[in-house]
């Protein structure tokens, strides 16, 4: 038996932010950074919490990669505020922390109180950048900054219980990480689609993603204020969400964890790196060349070499060159002493990654050492 479940609520569309005035909370804790503070993002929320009277304290104390120690700063905020809905505004890094907020404090009341008197706060999630779907899943990532790795968190607590897409708050993401963020939903949905897990349901909405993210990601890089390009972009973000919620995700993500946690760069521009070495990895095998190939018949991309692999790598690789996207982590500026002082430690983070277990093709830690090493120096 298999379960496949669509959470949350979605509002979608240029204005969808006034679904905030349909609810009476009482009180409200904002959890944001501080670019959404000084862009003036954070007063679009606040000023419809003002409209319909609503109170609220925010923490904006979330950074890039959030670590341990922002999540137990954040929870004892809402310990000591008592909210009735917990609202995280911002890109994947605030709305991973805010789930992992949401999932500590639950079990610290579950704890000290009876099961019977743990409430869990409303949970909606507003991204601000299109690209890691968080919004839409019951995943986070943590940075043990001790350790210098990444903490999977996965619980059907931490899925919020509403998103609202509204394009007009990604309308002012700078180009890079417009196509970063971007790159990361294409990773997002072909790996989902690819996935040893995969399912009639995540394949739909994969296919779905990769047709938009090859449509609108380079409209949305080259103007801003293209809403349209923007909110498709929003869309893709989420259904590829919803499809590796289901599916999972492969090594792309395991490689790109590590290079992340490492060498601090952000997650989709890592994906972006790595994604198109994986996907001739993964391509030599018969059962994944067939899955690419109606993976590009689905995305409306005309299977002309005969190669699925061949076609999908290309069509890939053009898409990241006409982003300004480094075609490996060595053109991104780490040096080659860093990255074999690395190489191992990296690698055996990545043998030991969840995301390593759902890869359709399996790894040896060989066959995945060489994968990372072309990823660093390119083919």
């Amino acid at each position: 038996m298999r379960f496949f479940q669509v959470k949350p609520a979605i509002y979608y569309g240029e204005g969808s932010l006034k679904q905030i005035e349909k609810h009476n909370f009482k009180n409200v804790c904002i959890a944001t950074d501080q670019g959404m503070v000084k862009f003036g993002l954070l007063k679009k929320l606040t000023d419809e919490l003002d409209a319909k009277g609503i109170s609220y304290h925010v923490f904006a104390d979330i950074e890039s990669d959030p670590s341990t120690e922002i999540v137990e700063k954040g929870l004892m905020h809402i310990i000591m505020n008592k909210p009735d809905a917990l609202i995280a505004i911002g890109g994947g890094s605030v709305i991973d922390a805010a789930k992992a907020i949401i999932f500590y404090c639950v079990n610290f009341k579950r704890i000290f109180f009876e099961d019977r008197y743990v409430h869990k706060p409303t949970f909606i999630a507003i991204p601000t950048t299109a690209g890691t779907g968080s919004e839409v899943t019951e995943y986070a990532v943590i940075t043990d900054k001790q350790k210098n790795t990444k903490i999977p968190l996965t619980d059907i607590l931490m899925m919020p219980d509403e998103a609202i897409l509204d394009p007009q708050l990604i309308e002012s993401v700078p180009a890079g990480a417009t196509a970063a963020t971007g790159m990361d939903v294409m990773t997002h949905a072909i790996e989902a689609f690819i996935s040893t897990q995969n399912n009639p349901f995540a394949r739909c909405y994969a296919n779905k993603a990769v047709e938009l993210v090859f449509r609108s990601l380079y409209p949305s890089y080259v103007n801003g204020s293209d809403l349209e390009a923007k909110g498709s972009m929003q869309i893709a973000s989420c259904m590829a969400g919803i499809a590796f919620n289901s599916a999972g995700l492969g090594i792309t993500h395991s490689i790109a964890h590590a290079f992340g946690a490492m060498f601090h760069l952000p997650h989709g521009l890592a994906n972006a790196i790595v994604l198109p070495y994986v996907i001739k990895f993964n391509g030599q095998d018969e059962k994944v060349q067939h899955q690419y190939a109606r993976l590009l018949s689905g995305s409306g991309i005309l299977n002309v070499s005969g190669n699925a692999t061949e076609t999908l790598y290309n069509s890939v690789v053009a898409l990241s060159a006409s982003l300004n996207i480094p075609a490996s982590l060595k053109a991104s500026g780490v040096s080659e002493a860093d990255y074999l002082g690395a190489r191992e430690e990296m690698l055996n983070k990545a043998m030991a990654d969840i995301c390593t277990t759902t890869n359709p093709v399996e790894v040896t830690r060989e066959k995945l050492g060489g994968v990372m090493d072309q990823a660093y120096y390119g083919f």
